[in-house]
């Protein structure tokens, strides 16, 4: 059940998440405040993550690597994956959360490489900025993206600035939020099938392929 309630919240929303790690010299480290710099983040996401899907050289073993090297450079994977798991993970041992993290870790890079093909994607022009709420500075960069099949997508990258680096640190496609809409998935699995439950199902979203 969590293979197929996933993947269409995962799917689209990784698909992009490839971008190598860009730092910047500006003195300040709020995204809010570097504008030009989180665009130019973003905007180098669909170069990074075409050259790697498009390079027929490269083994699966090799493009799988290289997805996920890009990808935990450009996002904050336990920040994202501690707000999907809300309440649960605060609650949980760590045994438990070390497990989860890994199996999430895991299950996403997985689907971002095994669907990169069917979902595809010619161009991602950014279309405007606009400040998230709060005190942190982040930034969401909106942005459209024109696929090969299919109507084009609108993506708003809530984008933040730490130690000089930018990062990703949610998104939300078509105005579904990725972090909140995994969050109510994942509690409705716990209660049905414990958190023990919930990881093995997203262990054998990729042991099962």
């Amino acid at each position: 059940m969590i293979r197929k309630a996933i993947i269409p919240g995962l799917l689209v929303a990784f698909s992009f998440f490839a971008v190598s790690q860009h730092t910047f010299a500006q003195s300040s480290d709020r995204a809010v405040d570097d504008i030009q710099g989180a665009i130019s983040f973003i905007e180098g996401l669909s170069d990074e993550t075409r050259a790697v899907w498009s390079d027929t050289n490269m083994t699966a073993e090799e493009r799988s690597k290289a997805f996920r090297d890009i990808f935990e450079q450009a996002t904050d994977i336990e920040l994202l994956a501690k707000g999907m798991l809300g309440r649960h993970y605060r609650t949980a041992s760590t045994e438990l959360r070390k497990a989860y993290m890994t199996a999430m870790a895991n299950y996403i890079v997985y689907e971002f490489d095994k669907r990169m093909a069917q979902i595809g994607f010619k161009q991602l022009a950014v279309t405007g900025t606009t400040p998230a709420s709060g005190k942190r500075g982040h930034l969401f960069v909106r942005t459209q993206v024109d696929r090969e099949d299919g109507a084009p997508l609108l993506a708003d990258w809530r984008v933040r600035k730490k130690n000089g680096q930018f990062q990703i640190v949610n998104l939300e496609i078509e105005g579904i939020n990725l972090l909140i809409t995994n969050r109510e998935l994942f509690s409705s699995r716990i209660k049905d099938v414990g958190l023990e439950g919930l990881i093995e199902e997203l262990k054998n979203g990729v042991e099962e392929s």
